[in-house]
């Protein structure tokens, strides 16, 4: 069975901030809770979409791209018969899913949608901090060059 795909940086984005998290040695998964679709999507597919995440510091494109066809495997496997349960799952891979047993990487899937846990609130994510005025941070810049009018002149 084809699982239905997240394909656009906001939906993955909106599981990365507002989702809950579960936790494996080969991965992330953030699951994100959404209401049934009143209509079908383009896809023909009404409940659960998934996205892959791979990034470059998982290894070269190679890796990267065996990591994303072992989780998309995985995944057709483990969340075949939760097809239906409207949520969007995204699931971040770490270095190790290369050498995770298959198995393994089934097993952690299967559970991570109901052992997802809601995120810290302490925590901020990655959209909250672009979303500043002006795209600047609020904190003063530690880097930044003394000032020129308070350096003495030399004569």
């Amino acid at each position: 069975m084809r699982l239905a795909r997240l394909t656009q940086r906001k939906e993955f984005l909106a599981a990365a901030e507002h989702g809950r998290r579960f936790r494996s040695s080969a991965f992330t998964v953030q699951v994100l809770d959404t209401q049934p679709r009143d209509t079908v999507d383009e896809g023909g597919h009404d409940g659960l979409r998934v996205g892959l995440t791979a990034s470059r510091k998982v290894g070269n494109a190679v890796k990267r791209n065996r990591i994303r066809r072992r989780l998309r495997a995985a995944a057709g496997i483990a969340l075949a018969e939760q097809a239906g349960r409207p949520c969007d799952v995204v699931i971040v891979a770490r270095p190790e899913t290369l050498a995770a047993d298959f198995q393994l990487l089934i097993a952690d899937l299967s559970v991570a949608l109901d052992r997802a846990r809601p995120a810290r609130p302490g925590r901020r994510s990655f959209a909250a901090s672009k979303s500043s005025p002006g795209g600047k941070s609020s904190s003063p810049d530690k880097r930044r060059s003394p000032d020129i009018r308070s350096a003495p002149s030399k004569p």
